[in-house]
């Protein structure tokens, strides 16, 4: 335990150790009294990571690789699935894939070592055939297939293709059928070895463990040396959208749409910039959030119904609003929520606004703590970077009237694409 350190908040009354091995492998434990128990290996590696620097040599990867190098991590050395080994001590185990991370999860009610062991295990080393490669292309191949004919995926894959000419955002996670026939198992191999190095990758625990016994457990599977993780490489974006409407037809009662305007992204994921969303996302509330006059009098008219929703997404050199609902009048919602935009530009909100939304949001950010899986998940991949949730939920209380008004001075409503799903004539 001397190893861990202590990080606590004595406002919100939530703590955590965390302790990094020489090797640069992060451990985050959140002591929590629950029956449930959680554990989670993040690696700093997901669907944008197609083109990277590495030794002075550049690599580019398939569109869907990390996606497909989940899918082959708990395939054992002798074939097996580790699944199964999951199964035998009770550990309800799965995976996910983001744009940034590839995150390997478990949660148990007894056995956690074991389970800890058998996470460790899958994530420390890769084993696949070129058998098995081809066998999970279909696999995957029938996973893409599926999400193509969503119409509520296809709004917001379209917006983003509609929104960025070079940056990986435009492609999918899983890839497409055409890029993961690329893939080899030589792909696979070259991925895992650039990227699954201890320095890019963070296990965080949940619940009442032995932080010691992590300690250990963490310290057999992963005992090697330091490598840096490769430094991923984005093209030149220009700042205007690549066009200002794309349109599809599809099986749905009424259209779907999704109005975005490209904003002036970060080129790192650090405190300042996540200071920066949350400048945003509290302005974005303020305008159009259930409790705002937009929503309320639109709703209210007919012009928007309970699917409308507006979010803000920013990474690495991307940064977009994301305005979305249903309903066949989506230019007129368009034009109003530019005219909204511009209207906040000149008439701001009140103190007591500002002070109400941050006060919502303040709460409704507590409530990660109710939840050990959100919380793990949050905690595993603020390891890789220079914030954490605790950070998070301080700078909305932090920010300040100034930088909220000054996100809304920032959005350009003459940049800004729309993506249509409409319906189909033989509906």
């Amino acid at each position: 335990m001397s190893r861990f350190t202590l990080t606590e908040n004595k406002t919100f009354k939530e703590c955590y150790y965390s302790a990094t091995l020489e090797n640069g492998f992060k451990i985050t434990i959140i002591p929590k009294d629950r029956k449930a128990m959680f554990a989670m290996v993040c690696c700093n590696f997901g669907g944008a990571d197609i083109k990277y620097e590495r030794d002075g040599v550049i690599h580019t990867l398939p569109s869907g690789t990390a996606h497909f190098l989940e899918h082959k991590m708990f395939e054992t050395e002798d074939g097996r699935d580790s699944f199964l080994d999951f199964d035998s001590f009770g550990g309800n185990a799965n995976a996910y894939t983001s744009f940034s991370n590839t995150c390997y999860y478990f949660s148990c009610t007894e056995n956690f070592y074991e389970n800890l062991n058998v996470l460790l295990s899958s994530v420390s080393s890769i084993h696949c055939s070129d058998d098995s490669v081809e066998k999970e292309k279909k696999i995957i191949a029938r996973e893409i297939t599926m999400y193509d004919d969503s119409p509520s995926t296809n709004v917001g894959r379209n917006l983003r293709q509609a929104l960025y000419h070079a940056h990986p955002t435009i492609y999918p996670i899983s890839g497409s059928v055409e890029t993961i026939s690329e893939i080899t198992k030589e792909t696979l191999y070259t991925a895992y070895e650039h990227f699954y190095v201890p320095s890019n990758l963070s296990l965080c625990v949940c619940g009442d463990v032995d932080m010691d016994k992590v300690l250990s457990a963490v310290e057999q599977y992963f005992d090697l040396p330091r490598t840096e993780r490769p430094k991923t490489i984005y093209e030149a974006e220009p700042e205007h959208v690549v066009r200002d409407r794309i349109v599809e037809s599809s099986v749905v009662a009424s259209a779907l749409y999704c109005i975005g305007f490209k904003c002036t992204p970060s080129e790192r994921n650090d405190y300042e910039s996540t200071r920066r969303a949350t400048a945003m996302r509290l302005a974005i509330s303020l305008m159009f959030g259930r409790a705002s006059d937009f929503f309320c009098q639109s709703y209210e008219s007919g012009l928007i119904n309970e699917r409308f929703y507006a979010g803000y997404t920013s990474s690495e050199n991307s940064a977009y609003i994301a305005i979305s609902g249903s309903g066949n009048d989506y230019d007129a919602v368009a034009e109003r929520v530019c005219e909204e935009i511009e209207r906040r530009k000149e008439i701001f909100f009140t103190h007591e606004q500002i002070l109400r939304e941050k006060k919502a949001a303040y709460a409704e950010s507590l409530t990660l703590f109710d939840s050990c899986e959100d919380l793990t998940a949050s905690m595993a991949a603020c390891a890789h970077l220079d914030y954490d949730e605790f950070d998070c939920i301080e700078m909305l209380r932090d920010v300040t009237e100034q930088e909220i008004r000054d996100a809304i001075g920032s959005i350009d409503t003459r940049n800004r694409s729309i993506s249509i799903i409409q319906k189909g004539t033989d509906l």
